[in-house]
């Protein structure tokens, strides 16, 4: 875009309504009056004092004062800022050139300068954007593969079986640990099993020899062997009862144990594979594009809100 005369600035800013474009206007010629005699430290703080207003002058005015204002700081020597200032022009109006009627070859020159390092900064910022769109595309792209696959996962059927615990409250009342062990304490229920059976069996050899030897003393009753005979028999018989009595213990012992311990099962659920469901069972199993639109092709694309869909099916085994 070819610089304007402020003649056209002029026109530009007539038409504006207030009485701030009419300040601005003025304020405009005023800094250009100082340019065109040549005092450059008046224009240049002219031209800041306008750009730096609150609130700022109309975009035609900004742009006249930027052209200036470089120029004005080149002829003092300073062309760092004056970089500053044309690259400020340049992001205002990135097609600006400046008039040669006006302005010499040497500032020209500049700013030629600087709008061909601003295109190169623009092409890197380009690259940058370009880059930044391709990694934004791609992380939609995943977060769409991660969206299917977790509604895909929703939507595969689910099947569970009832399992019934074969546990019954009558089993804790029996010796022998078998409450124990349907309580699952293995290691109590062989503990109580060898204790009662040691007592059981040490229950049936006292019964046993307190028998024989009762019948020994009858047979020889009246005698020294009948008469021992009856000694060793009442010596069974108190120890039988002293085994039945310690057996009738531990197996009251056991059962309270095992009536404490016991605890209801109430409905177990186990979950099948889909091969151990029949095939006339099988529920079908959805595709997740019918809920989803086509994934992201570009940056702008926005993704889709989640969804969440899925069922269980029962099967009493």
């Amino acid at each position: 875009m070819r610089a304007v005369l402020p003649a056209v600035v002029v026109c530009l800013l007539a038409v504006a309504p207030g009485r701030a474009g009419a300040d601005d206007l003025a304020d405009f010629q005023r800094a250009r009056n100082a340019y065109d005699a040549g005092d450059y430290g008046l224009a240049v703080e002219r031209f800041r004092e306008l750009l730096g207003r609150d609130p700022p002058p109309g975009r035609a005015v900004r742009e006249e004062c930027l052209q200036f204002l470089g120029a004005s700081l080149l002829f003092q020597g300073n062309e760092d800022q004056a970089s500053a200032v044309f690259d400020q022009l340049l992001v205002l109006e990135p097609d600006w050139e400046l008039d040669p009627a006006i302005f010499p070859t040497p500032i020209l020159d500049v700013f030629a300068r600087v709008k061909n390092q601003m295109r190169e900064r623009l092409a890197a910022l380009q690259a940058a954007e370009q880059q930044l769109a391709e990694l934004e595309r791609q992380r939609r792209i995943e977060e769409d593969r991660r969206r299917r696959e977790a509604l895909r996962d929703a939507l595969e059927p689910r099947y569970l079986a009832r399992v019934s615990d074969e546990r019954h409250l009558v089993l804790a009342f029996m010796p022998f640990g078998v409450g124990q062990f349907q309580n699952g304490q293995e290691a109590k229920g062989w503990t109580f099993l060898g204790i009662e059976a040691g007592l059981a069996a040490a229950n049936l050899w006292t019964f046993l020899s307190w028998d024989w030897y009762r019948r020994e003393a009858n047979e020889w009753h009246g005698t020294a062997r009948g008469d021992q005979a009856a000694a060793f028999a009442d010596g069974y018989k108190y120890a039988s009862w002293a085994v039945l009595g310690s057996l009738a213990a531990v197996i009251v012992a056991g059962v309270i144990d095992a009536l404490v311990f016991y605890e209801d099962p109430g409905t177990q659920w186990r979950r099948l594979s889909v091969e151990e469901v029949p095939e006339d069972l099988r529920l079908p199993v959805r595709d997740p594009a019918e809920f989803l639109p086509p994934p992201p092709s570009g940056p702008d694309e926005a993704l889709p809100a989640a969804v969440g869909l899925g069922w269980t099916f029962t099967l009493d085994l």
